[in-house]
């Protein structure tokens, strides 16, 4: 019997103890701030504002992806059922490019998110 009330308290400390150590820890990590994440996301949103849709004339491919390489600009990616090219641009770029009559509009690429946000 008294080896079992031993026991019993052994167990019992070493599990306050745990807690006395487990606990603070747990808070200190819910107080320190998140900066890797939100250096990401700054990151993402540089690159959105520069990325563009380039909406082409029915049958203009050729001559779009032509234009848009003849201003050395880089196609990211393409939807021809669409007629439309993706491509990381400035905005004088883009000002020369919407100036050919090839090219019906150009605008900054959909920012989306999740419903949840």
């Amino acid at each position: 019997m008294a080896k079992q009330g031993t026991r019993f308290k052994i167990r019992y400390l070493s599990i306050c103890l745990a807690l006395v150590l487990v606990v603070p820890v747990s808070y200190s990590h819910q107080s320190t701030p998140v900066t890797e994440s939100t250096n990401i996301i700054d990151m993402t949103k540089e690159n959105r504002l520069n990325r563009y849709y380039v909406k082409y004339q029915k049958g203009g491919e050729d001559a779009a992806t032509a234009l848009v390489k003849k201003h050395e600009l880089a196609i990211v990616d393409v939807i021809p059922t669409r007629n439309i090219l993706i491509v990381f641009a400035n905005k004088q770029s883009i000002q020369e490019l919407v100036e050919n009559t090839v090219i019906e509009y150009v605008e900054l690429e959909p920012t989306r998110s999740f419903y949840s946000q």
